[in-house]
């Protein structure tokens, strides 16, 4: 099972920066997970919310401002000081960065998106180690079609997303495979999992699990099949799960 470091080592540095992808990998993490979002005049930025209210020192709506104006916000401060002129980098700059590492992007908007990954893929060419995962079906299912060489998730939260109710997980893996996806990302809900596990992986499902960082949980959707996880704190999980 891998241990996917979740917006990078996020419980140790400002998530969704250089510092905590390098972290992650100084670790031993054998990925990193990341949020993308779109700029005014079309850059893929690294960021999970729709506003940096929350991790930045100026208030600026994402898909307002051009990212000339989304450089200048200081996303390291929030966290500690020593963290302070740390930058929301683009997803050009971690791809150029870390091209031969296990990335996980999340897709935080619409299929607006979409070509603008397209040109990036051409200019820096996107490693099969690259997966996409999204909670719009749209989005997934558009990116399977167009990088058939990467795997493509969509990404499950029982009751948003999907409905909670019985039959639900048969029905996962029927839209799942009706896009030629490669395999869920489901929060990491016990009861879910112990029901859906062997239902996924009988399916030839590749399956993700999120936010896991209880060293408890994470063996046990070890043992239940899951093929990675997703954990705020690696270093924590590896020394318990390896």
């Amino acid at each position: 099972m891998k241990i996917i470091a979740h917006r990078g080592a996020s419980f140790y540095s400002p998530e969704n920066t250089i510092s905590a992808f390098n972290l992650a990998f100084q670790m031993g993490a054998d990925g990193v997970e990341m949020d993308v979002r779109l700029s005014k005049d079309g850059e893929i930025v690294v960021i999970h919310d729709e506003t940096t209210d929350r991790t930045g020192d100026k208030s600026l709506n994402i898909s307002e401002v051009s990212y000339g104006f989304l450089k200048t916000v200081d996303v390291g401060s929030y966290f500690g000081r020593e963290f302070k002129g740390e930058r929301i980098p683009r997803l050009k700059d971690v791809v150029e960065l870390f091209w031969d590492k296990e990335l996980y992007i999340e897709i935080k908007t619409g299929v607006e998106i979409i070509p603008h990954l397209i040109t990036l893929s051409k200019s820096l060419s996107f490693s099969r180690d690259f997966l996409f995962f999204s909670f719009d079906f749209e989005v997934v299912k558009r990116l399977k079609e167009l990088f058939p060489h990467n795997r493509v998730l969509f990404i499950v939260d029982y009751g948003y997303n999907v409905p909670d109710r019985d039959g639900v997980y048969e029905d996962i893996v029927l839209t799942v495979k009706s896009a030629s996806l490669d395999g869920v990302s489901t929060c990491a809900s016990l009861k879910h999992g112990r029901e859906a596990g062997s239902l996924f992986k009988s399916a030839g499902l590749f399956w993700n699990v999120w936010t896991v960082d209880n060293p408890y949980l994470a063996k046990e959707f070890e043992a239940l099949g899951a093929d990675s996880i997703s954990t705020n704190r690696p270093d924590w999980i590896i020394s318990h799960v390896r």
